[in-house]
């Protein structure tokens, strides 16, 4: 039986995070590992708590979550970050995409949603809405300008890391492609890892994104 997805729960509302961990206590396949309610206590549960995704707000007592997040990433760069927040804050997705944020829901989900969404980040796969991440990609795709030809980093990439950037493009997930490739979701990992490093980039959006305004297809990568 694989091991449990360990989940740190960070949100200011003390009696939304004890009823959250009680409630993902009922969920097979997840474990709440650690719990905070503020910038500083999360800061310091990092050190204290080994995880696999971090459930955070935005806000935590006037206090920006997304410090919280990048500090996170920075320590612990294979694990995930899905953000539940209650407030309107679509404009942030890019933001906390850059930061390498895969996840992101509004507390309105059921648990089971949330569940599901934590479980997908935790094998490496983006959980954010449609429409935001319709937003994050027309945002990415305006910063990234240059043709192919002058995308040093997509040229650096070895044959098999243009084969995972090509399934990364058609919106496959990492499981997808480690099947496809007949390789194990943890090459695919080193591979993307590989692939954001040479790109210059920390989350595998901005790397569709760079390969989709170059005029780069998931079809004419796979079949080159």
């Amino acid at each position: 039986m694989p091991a449990p997805t360990r989940i740190l729960v960070v949100d200011d509302h003390e009696v939304f995070v004890d009823a959250l961990a009680v409630c993902l206590g009922d969920f097979d396949g997840v474990a709440v590992v650690g719990t905070a309610t503020s910038l500083e206590s999360g800061m310091r549960l990092l050190d204290q708590a080994a995880y696999d995704v971090m459930v955070l707000d935005l806000d935590l007592a006037g206090e920006d979550g997304l410090r919280l997040a990048r500090e996170a990433l920075r320590l612990n760069p294979g694990a995930g970050v899905v953000v539940a927040t209650g407030l309107d804050a679509s404009d942030r997705v890019v933001e906390a995409v850059q930061l390498g944020v895969r996840g992101w829901v509004t507390k309105t989900v059921t648990p089971e949603e949330l569940v599901d969404a934590i479980k997908g980040v935790a094998r490496g796969e983006t959980r954010i809405p449609a429409d935001l991440l319709a937003g994050v990609l027309v945002s990415f795709s305006r910063e990234q300008r240059a043709p192919l030809e002058h995308v040093q980093g997509i040229r650096d990439l070895t044959t098999r890391e243009l084969e995972v950037l090509g399934c990364l493009v058609e919106g496959m997930s990492r499981t997808e492609i480690g099947e496809l490739l007949h390789v194990s979701p943890n090459t695919v990992r080193t591979h993307v890892q590989s692939i954001l490093h040479k790109l210059k980039v920390h989350s595998a959006l901005a790397a569709v994104a760079i390969a989709r305004r170059a005029g780069v297809t998931g079809a004419s990568i796979l079949t080159s």
